[in-house]
């Protein structure tokens, strides 16, 4: 059987076209699951109509993915057990590979039925080293083994320190705001039968376009890695 340009068996060649369903799937998920995270003040501010919003978004997800730099993948594959990067196309792996991906994509569709906002970034990173984990239990080696501890260091700061600097700049931001432009309304809840002031909208859409683009190219390259 030839697959991609390369001989590979038969057994070899499904699992590999199940994994890549499997990529693809939990891209699919990671989509409908953080889409809210950009089109939410679009949408609240009736500054562009949820569908029109959904497609927007997707398309500049989909430029961002296809302009990043890998940086993150690399930062994933990083994480990775060793087994799993020499050994990826072994039984072990794909049972490795599938694992991660299935609980991933099963907590991310819990959390959206439920409508809990959670992070996929999170989500992916913690199905990462509990396959690391489990993996240096099964072969005996000590669950410390598992885990590149040094670059699980790097990510986990970087997860915690995102949300705090997030919240920081946001709100420091408001407050310049209401200092400069001194408009009770743009600080009240929208009306259902209005729109917010042209140049507002103009913001929002740019927001919305390169919180778009910056998830695609961020979040984008976990399901390739």
């Amino acid at each position: 059987m030839v697959l991609w340009g390369e001989p590979v068996s038969i057994a070899t060649g499904i699992l590999l076209i199940v994994a890549l369903f499997l990529s693809l799937s939990f891209e699919f998920v990671n989509g409908f699951h953080d889409t809210a995270n950009a089109v939410a003040t679009v949408i609240y501010t009736h500054t562009l109509k949820p569908t029109y919003a959904v497609v927007w978004s997707g398309c500049w997800n989909l430029l961002g993915v296809l302009w990043s730099s890998g940086a993150v993948a690399y930062s994933i594959v990083a994480l990775l057990p060793v087994e799993l990067v020499l050994h990826s196309g072994s039984g072990a792996g794909f049972a490795m590979i599938f694992a991660l991906l299935i609980s991933a994509i099963i907590w991310n569709v819990g959390t959206w039925y439920l409508g809990l906002p959670a992070s996929s970034s999170h989500t992916m990173i913690g199905a990462i080293m509990g396959v690391g984990v489990a993996n240096a239990m099964i072969g005996g080696n000590g669950w410390l083994a598992g885990i590149n501890w040094h670059k699980a260091g790097e990510v986990g700061a970087a997860l915690l320190l995102s949300p705090l600097v997030g919240f920081i700049g946001a709100g420091s931001l408001l407050l310049i705001l209401k200092v400069l432009v001194r408009r009770k309304d743009l600080y009240e809840a929208p009306d259902k039968d209005s729109r917010p002031p042209l140049w507002i909208r103009g913001v929002l859409m740019l927001t919305c376009t390169l919180v778009s683009f910056f998830h695609g190219s961020n979040d984008g390259q976990r399901g390739w890695a």
